[in-house]
């Protein structure tokens, strides 16, 4: 499956690649890398290098900063 990169938008839920949905609370450039929430768990990060595949789902390069938001 063809990965491109891209730049999540804010306020948007997206499935990951690897299971759960994420929404974008703030896209912090524009080279892909955006703070990003699990909306299940609240587990929030910078993901860095996101991508986005043909069937919609994203997923990203690596993740810093993780931790889980009240």
């Amino acid at each position: 499956m063809n990965r491109t990169k891209f730049n999540p938008e804010s306020r948007t839920i997206y499935t990951n690649a690897g299971g759960g949905q994420y929404r974008c609370l703030s896209n912090t450039d524009d080279q892909g890398t955006a703070v990003m929430q699990n909306i299940s768990s609240k587990w929030t990060l910078t993901a860095h290098g996101c991508g986005i595949y043909e069937d919609g789902t994203i997923d990203w390069d690596w993740s810093t900063g993780g931790y889980f938001a009240e």
